[in-house]
C-alpha cells in the first residue's frame, strides 16, 4: 500500500440538515433601518432605529455580543425579523451562549409573523432534533410552508427531504426540482448538492461537465464544498480539462474556509508535488490542519509522514497514533497501517493478535492489500488458527480483485494442493495472471510449471523466460536458476559467463544454492580463473547455512587439501554433517573414511552404519562395499552371509566387480545361493 496513490475523496449528496444561510445580519439591520424610516410606528421608532444603527456599528467591529443586545431590543419590539436573527444567533452561539430551546422560541415568534427565514430554520430545527423532538413530517411541512414562500433555505431543505425520504416518498426527481430552484436564487448549498448529484449519477445521468457547471456556481457563492468540489473535477480532469494548478487554487479557496477534505487535498498536493512545488513542511501543515479535525484520510496521511519522516521528525509513535485514529473511524487503508505497525512492532508493541484484528477488520472492507496479507496469516498461523481453507479463501478475493502476490499465493495453492483440491491447470492459470501483473513470485512459480510441465505443455525455452522476468526482478531462486540454464545450456544457449554472473548476483544475496552452485565454477574454471579458494570459501559459506551439498563439497576440500589447508579430521566433521541430513555422496565418504580410520578413528560400525544408509537409498557403490565390508569381516569375524546378499544386490544393478567376488566365493564355498 502507498498513502501516496489515495485519490482525492468526493462527498456524496448532502445528508446533513443545511445550515441557515448566514445572511450578513448587517444587510438585516440597515434594511431594518429603512423600513423603521418609513413605517415604524412612532412609540418604537426612536428605540429601534438606534438599536439598528448601533447594530451595525457593532457588526463591523465583529462585536457579536453588542449585534445581540441590540438585535434582542428590535425583537422585543415585535420585529419578525430581528426575531428571526436572534433565534441564529442563539443556534450559533454568537454572541450569546449556545441554546437550542431559545433559537426555536424566536424563530416560532417569527414563523408566526410570516417570515420564511424563520419557518425553513424551524423545518431545520425538527430534521436534526434541536431544541425540539425530531419530527421529519413537521421538517418537511415547515420546510414546504418556507419553500412555498420563495424562501431558499426552504426549498433546498426540502429538496434534502426528497432526496431522503424523510417526511414524504423518497423522490430524486423531487429533490432536485427544488434544488434547482434554490439554486437559481443563487443557494450555494443548493447549487453544491446538484453538482454531487451530477457528479457521482444519482437521481440523474453522470454528467461531468453539470457536476462542474453546478459545483461552481456554488464555490462562486464561496461555499466551501462547492469549491472543494471543483478542486476534484480539476484534479480529475472531469468536466474540465485536468490541471493540478487549478484543483490546488481551488482547494486553497475552500481549506482557507475550513473544509477538511480541502485542507487534506492540499497537504497531499504539496506532498506530491501536484499543482505547487513539492513543499514537505506545507503538505504537514494542512494535513495536520484536516486531520486535527477529524479527516480520516488526512489523518492516515499524517501518520505517513511521521512514518516517513517527511516534513516532520521521523516518529513511529506519532505515526501509529494518528494511524489508529483513522483506523478507529474505520478507513481501511489506516487500519491495513495500524496491522503492519503492530506485526513489526513499530511505534507500539509487536502483538501478532492485534495485528490479525485490524488487517481482518481492513480485509472485510474490501482492501485487497490486507486480503492477500490475511490469507498469509491463515497459511503460517500469525496471530490466528492455521487454516489452508481460510488461507485460499482470502487469496482468491484479493486475486479476483487483480492482486497479483495474492494470484501467486493462489497458484501456489493449487500446485501443492494446500486448501483447495490440486489443481495444476488452475495453478497455472493463477500463475499466469500473476505474471502477467508484475509478480515476480508468480513469474518464477510458472517458470518452474513449464519447467516441470505441470499444467502447461513442457517448455524449457518459457522456463528460461519466465525466469528471466523474475530474475530481472531481484527473485534471487530465479536468478540461481537463470544462472543453472546458462551453466547447462537448457531453454538457452550455453554461456559459462552468464551463468557465473546470475549465479554471482544470487549468491550475493545469500542463496546458498546459488553458492554452492558458484563454488564449483569457481572451482572447476567455468565462466572465471580456476580458484580453489573461492570455491572453498563460497561453499563455507553454504555449508554454515546447512546446505548439505556444501558440506559435502566443503568436506572434500578439506580431504584433498585443495582451497584449504589439508585435514582428515575437517573433512570428516563436515561430510557428518552431510550425511546426517541424507547425502548420499557424504555417507559414501564417511563410511570410507570410518573403515579405514582416515582423518578419524577407524570404525567397522560406524562404516557399515553409513553404507546401510546410502544402500538403502539405493547406491550400488554402498551395496558393493557392504559385501566388501561382511566378506572381510567385521572385527575380523566374516559373514558370507550378508556379503553375498549385497554382492548380489550390486551385481543385479550392473557392478562388474560384486560379479566377480560372487564367482570367488563360489569357488571357495563361502557362497549358498539357496540359503540366500
Amino acid at each position: 500500500m502507498s498513502n501516496n496513490d489515495w485519490p482525492p475523496k468526493v462527498d456524496t449528496p448532502v445528508y446533513s440538515p443545511p445550515k441557515s444561510r448566514r445572511r450578513g445580519v448587517l444587510t438585516v439591520v440597515l434594511g431594518l433601518l429603512a423600513v423603521f424610516v418609513l413605517l415604524g410606528p412612532v412609540r418604537n421608532y426612536y428605540a429601534q432605529w438606534s438599536a439598528a444603527q448601533k447594530g451595525a456599528a457593532a457588526l463591523q467591529a465583529k462585536d457579536y455580543a453588542e449585534v445581540f443586545r441590540q438585535m434582542k431590543v428590535m425583537a422585543d419590539a415585535g420585529n419578525v425579523d430581528a426575531q428571526g436573527q436572534l433565534g441564529a444567533l442563539y443556534w450559533r452561539g454568537e454572541g450569546v451562549a449556545q441554546n437550542d430551546g431559545q433559537a426555536v422560541y424566536w424563530w416560532k415568534k417569527s414563523a408566526d409573523g410570516g417570515n420564511a427565514e424563520a419557518i425553513a430554520a424551524l423545518g431545520q430545527a425538527y430534521f436534526a432534533g434541536r431544541g425540539v423532538e425530531k419530527d421529519s413530517r413537521l421538517a418537511e411541512s415547515f420546510s414546504r410552508k418556507a419553500a412555498d414562500k420563495g424562501n431558499i433555505n426552504g426549498q433546498y431543505q426540502l429538496g434534502v427531504l426528497y432526496w431522503q425520504g424523510q417526511g414524504v416518498a423518497q423522490s430524486y426527481e423531487q429533490a432536485l426540482y427544488w434544488w434547482r430552484k434554490a439554486a437559481d436564487k443563487g443557494s450555494g448549498e443548493a447549487a453544491y448538492s446538484l453538482g454531487q448529484a451530477y457528479f457521482n449519477g444519482q437521481g440523474v445521468e453522470r454528467n461531468d461537465q453539470l457536476a462542474l457547471k453546478f459545483s461552481r456556481q456554488s464555490a462562486d457563492t464561496g461555499n466551501a464544498n462547492g469549491q472543494y468540489t471543483v478542486g476534484v473535477l480539476y484534479a480529475q480532469g472531469r468536466g474540465v480539462a485536468q490541471s493540478y494548478e487549478q484543483a490546488v487554487s481551488w482547494w486553497r479557496k475552500a481549506a482557507d474556509q475550513g473544509n477538511a477534505e480541502a485542507a487534506f487535498c492540499l497537504g497531499r498536493a504539496y506532498y506530491l508535488g501536484q499543482g505547487r512545488t513539492k513543499d514537505d513542511q506545507a503538505a504537514v501543515m494542512w494535513v495536520k490542519k484536516a486531520a486535527d479535525a477529524g479527516e480520516p484520510n488526512a489523518q492516515a496521511l499524517l501518520g505517513t509522514l511521521y512514518s516517513r519522516g517527511h516534513g516532520v521528525g521521523q516518529d513511529d509513535r506519532l505515526a501509529f497514533e494518528w494511524w489508529m485514529k483513522a483506523a478507529t473511524a474505520g478507513l481501511a487503508e489506516a487500519q491495513y497501517a495500524v496491522a503492519a505497525a503492530y506485526g513489526q512492532g513499530k511505534g507500539t508493541a509487536r502483538d501478532d493478535s492485534q495485528t490479525f484484528a485490524w488487517m481482518n477488520k481492513a480485509a472485510n472492507q474490501g482492501f485487497v492489500f490486507a486480503q492477500s496479507n490475511l490469507g498469509g496469516y491463515y497459511s503460517m498461523g500469525q496471530g490466528v488458527a492455521k487454516s489452508a481453507d481460510q488461507a485460499v479463501y482470502w487469496w482468491r478475493k484479493a486475486a479476483e480483485a487483480g492482486n497479483a502476490e495474492a494470484g501467486a499465493n493462489l497458484a501456489r495453492a493449487y500446485s501443492l494442493g494446500e486448501g483447495v483440491g490440486r489443481d495444476d491447470a488452475l495453478a497455472a492459470t493463477w500463475a499466469q495472471k500473476a505474471s502477467d501483473g508484475g509478480n515476480a513470485d508468480a513469474q518464477y512459480l510458472l517458470g518452474v510449471f513449464y519447467h516441470e510441465g505441470h499444467g502447461v505443455a513442457q517448455d524449457n525455452d518459457l522456463a528460461f523466460q519466465w525466469w528471466m522476468k523474475a530474475a530481472l526482478k531481484g527473485h534471487v531462486v530465479a536468478q540461481y536458476n537463470v544462472g543453472v540454464v546458462y551453466r547447462d545450456g537448457q531453454g538457452v544457449g550455453k554461456d559459462e559467463r552468464q551463468a557465473f554472473d546470475w549465479l554471482s548476483k544470487a549468491a550475493d544475496k545469500g542463496n546458498d544454492l546459488a553458492q554452492v552452485a558458484l563454488g564449483g565454477l569457481y572451482w572447476d574454471g567455468m565462466g572465471v580463473t580456476k580458484d580453489p579458494v573461492q570455491a572453498a570459501g563460497l561453499w563455507r559459506k553454504a555449508a554454515d547455512q546447512g546446505n548439505a551439498f556444501a558440506q559435502k563439497a566443503l568436506g572434500t576440500a578439506y580431504s584433498e587439501g585443495v582451497g584449504v589447508a589439508q585435514s582428515g579430521a575437517d573433512a570428516a566433521a563436515w561430510w557428518f554433517k552431510a550425511a546426517r541430513q541424507g547425502n548420499v555422496d557424504a555417507q559414501l565418504s564417511l563410511a570410507y573414511a570410518s573403515a579405514n580410520g582416515v582423518g578419524i578413528t577407524r570404525d567397522d560400525k560406524a562404516a557399515e552404519s553409513w553404507w546401510l544408509e546410502a544402500a538403502r537409498a539405493g547406491n550400488v557403490d554402498a551395496e558393493f562395499s557392504l559385501g566388501s565390508l561382511y566378506y572381510r569381516g567385521i572385527g575380523g569375524k566374516p559373514n558370507y552371509e550378508e556379503a553375498g546378499k549385497w554382492f548380489l544386490k550390486a551385481a543385479a544393478h550392473g557392478n562388474s566387480s560384486a560379479k566377480t567376488f560372487l564367482d570367488l566365493m563360489k569357488e571357495n564355498g563361502q557362497f549358498d545361493s539357496k540359503t540366500l
